[in-house]
């Protein structure tokens, strides 16, 4: 760590927030104040981003639960059709762009969400609905997602 030149956090997704810090050296933050271009033309976080962010990480330490959900969730996509992922972001690969809309609207109705990634976002033939996992979110609502998906997919 002691040799590390710079180290990056950021605040989006897990926090919920926005922005990121960089943590280095005096020497490395004098350079990017007097020479980060990005830096030097930005405006500085505001007050109320910085307590979100302070928020987010007192709250962490207490959140075992919500992890232990989404990992069981994630492991709960055990299907060819679904891209390997052990996180919160799981892919269901359906060719067609019609198709991959067709299901998502068919999710909806049955009051599921998974976004569309088409072509050209992807490669033709690889189209897929995109599925976020949230620590909310029931087991029970994650297998009727999971059997109507593979339903689908033959």
């Amino acid at each position: 760590q002691d040799r590390c030149f710079a180290r990056v956090h950021t605040f989006g997704k897990a926090l919920g927030c926005h922005g990121a810090v960089i943590l280095g050296s005096e020497t490395l933050r004098d350079y990017l104040i007097n020479f980060c271009r990005p830096f030097i033309y930005s405006t500085a976080m505001p007050p109320a981003s910085a307590a979100a962010i302070q928020a987010a990480y007192k709250i962490f330490p207490g959140m075992n639960q919500e992890r232990e959900s989404l990992k069981n969730q994630a492991a709960a996509f055990d299907h060819p059709d679904f891209k390997k992922s052990d996180t919160p972001i799981q892919c269901f690969i359906m060719p067609g762009n019609e198709r991959v809309r067709e299901i998502a609207r068919e999710l909806l109705e049955n009051n599921l969400d998974a976004r569309p990634i088409l072509y050209p976002s992807v490669p033709r033939g690889e189209e897929r609905l995109r599925i976020t996992l949230h620590s909310f979110n029931r087991m029970e609502e994650t297998k009727k997602l999971i059997s109507i998906l593979t339903a689908r997919s033959g």
